[in-house]
C-alpha cells in the first residue's frame, strides 16, 4: 500500500547529476537552487537518511560532484557513476538502491527534462514511491512544465525542501532535534524561511 506521508525509517535521498557542466547551464539563479541542495545534505547528515547521488559520465569533461556540495556531504552517502540517462539503465545502481531496503525515494537534481524524467519513471516502474524535490531541480531547458506533469501524472509526488523539511521534523520536540539540531547548525543548517526564494516556474 502507497504511504500517504514520507517515513524517515522508510526514506531515501536520491541526487542526479549535480556537477558542474549541469549547473553551468542552469536556467534561472543557481543560488536558491544550490542553497536548498546544501540544506538537503546537511539535513541528510544531522537524520542519517540514505543517500545516493550519480555522476554522468564522462565525469572528466561533466565535473564531480560540486566542491560546495561535497563539503556538506554526508559521510554515510554513496556515489555512483553512470552511462544511461536513467539511473534504472545501470545495474549497480539498482542494487544499490535495493540495498538501502528503502522504498520512498526523494529526487532532486537535473536536468529535470532528461535525467530527473527518464529516472524518476523507471524508479516508479521498479516500484518505488518517487517524490519530486520540484524547488531542488534545474534543467538548461526554459519550460520544463511538460516534464514535471509526465512525472506527476506518472504517479511521481510534488514536494518542496520546506515541506520536506517539516514533515521529517514533526515537531521541534523531537529527539532527533534535540540530539542533533546544535551539530546541523554548526554544519550550516538554516532556517527555512531564510533561504532564497525560487520561482518554481524556474524549475
Amino acid at each position: 500500500m502507497t504511504e500517504l506521508k514520507l517515513d524517515a525509517d522508510n526514506l531515501a535521498l536520491v541526487l542526479i547529476d549535480i556537477q558542474a557542466a549541469f549547473v553551468d547551464q542552469m536556467i534561472g539563479p543557481q543560488e536558491p537552487v544550490l542553497v536548498r541542495l546544501e540544506q538537503l545534505l546537511i539535513v541528510a547528515q544531522w537524520l542519517q537518511l540514505p543517500l545516493l547521488t550519480t555522476l554522468e559520465e564522462p565525469v572528466a569533461r561533466k565535473g564531480m560532484l560540486l566542491p560546495r556540495l561535497q563539503e556538506k556531504f554526508p559521510e554515510h552517502g554513496q556515489v555512483h557513476h553512470k552511462q544511461t540517462y536513467d539511473l534504472c539503465g545501470e545495474p549497480d545502481i539498482l542494487l544499490a538502491l535495493k540495498q538501502l531496503q528503502r522504498k520512498q525515494l526523494v529526487v532532486a537534481g537535473t536536468e529535470t527534462d532528461v535525467c530527473i524524467l527518464q529516472s524518476v519513471l523507471g524508479l516508479l516502474d521498479q516500484e518505488y514511491q518517487v517524490f519530486i524535490l520540484e524547488d531542488c531541480l534545474f534543467s538548461s531547458a526554459v519550460d520544463t512544465n511538460p516534464a514535471i506533469y509526465r512525472m506527476r501524472q506518472a504517479g511521481a509526488i510534488p514536494l518542496t525542501y520546506k515541506s520536506l523539511h517539516y514533515e521529517l521534523l514533526q515537531t521541534e520536540d523531537t529527539a532527533a532535534w534535540r540530539e542533533g539540531h546544535q551539530a546541523a547548525v554548526d554544519a550550516g543548517l538554516r532556517p527555512v524561511e531564510s533561504l532564497p526564494a525560487r520561482d518554481e516556474s524556474e524549475a
